[in-house]
C-alpha cells in the first residue's frame, strides 16, 4: 500500500461565486473566471433573446419576450449566481464535455462509482464531486478541506443529496487529470 499523498484543488468560497468554484474544482485548476463566466452568460442571453424575436409565437411583442427582457439576464443573477446553462456551456466549450442530470435516462443506467465527476446545485448553491485518485471528494467550497467519500458510500451520498432537494450533473468521462 502507497503512503503518497494525494494533491487536491480546492477553491474556497468567495462571495456567490460557487458556480464558478463547483467547475474549478471540478477540473482541479483555476480555469474559469467570473469574467468568463459572465460572457458565456451574456452570450446566452442573446442566443435565447434571438430564438424568442424569431420563432413564430409574437417574436419581440410576445409576452414571454418582453417579461424576458424586464427579467434581465436568465443565467446569472446579481450576486453572480450562474445557471447550469453556463456550466454546461463552460465545460463544454473548454472540454467538449457534457454535463447531464442524473436523472436522464441515457445516464440512470450508468455505474455512479465508473462516473468521473458530480456538479450538484440546490437553490443558489453550487458544488463539485470528484474521483481524484481511488476515491472521490466532497469538494464544497464551503467546506475547509476537502472530504474523502468511498466508493461504497457514494451512491447512498447521491441519493441523500436528491432526497434533501438536490439536483444532480454529471460527467462520466474526459475530465483532466487532477
Amino acid at each position: 500500500m502507497s503512503n503518497r499523498s494525494t494533491w487536491i484543488y480546492h477553491e474556497r468560497q468567495e462571495a456567490l461565486l460557487c458556480g464558478q468554484h463547483a467547475l474549478n474544482n471540478l477540473v482541479q485548476s483555476c480555469e474559469f473566471t467570473a469574467a468568463d463566466l459572465a460572457e458565456m452568460a451574456a452570450q446566452l442571453d442573446q442566443m435565447e433573446l434571438q430564438y424568442m424575436a424569431e420563432n413564430n409565437e409574437g417574436g419581440v411583442g410576445s409576452k414571454d419576450y418582453i417579461k424576458r427582457i424586464a427579467e434581465g439576464s436568465g443565467n446569472v443573477d446579481a450576486s453572480g449566481n450562474f445557471s447550469i446553462e453556463v456550466l454546461r456551456a463552460a465545460l463544454l466549450h473548454r472540454y467538449d464535455l457534457s454535463l447531464p442530470n442524473m436523472n436522464q435516462e441515457n445516464v440512470r443506467g450508468l455505474e455512479i462509482t465508473e462516473m468521473e465527476g458530480f456538479v450538484c446545485n440546490r437553490e443558489s448553491h453550487w458544488f463539485a464531486i470528484r474521483r481524484i485518485g481511488p476515491r472521490f471528494w466532497n469538494l464544497n467550497s464551503t467546506i475547509d478541506k476537502p472530504l474523502p467519500i468511498s466508493h461504497f458510500r457514494l451512491a447512498a451520498e447521491m441519493q441523500a443529496l436528491q432526497q434533501e432537494g438536490y439536483s444532480v450533473f454529471c460527467v462520466t468521462n474526459g475530465l483532466p487529470p487532477p
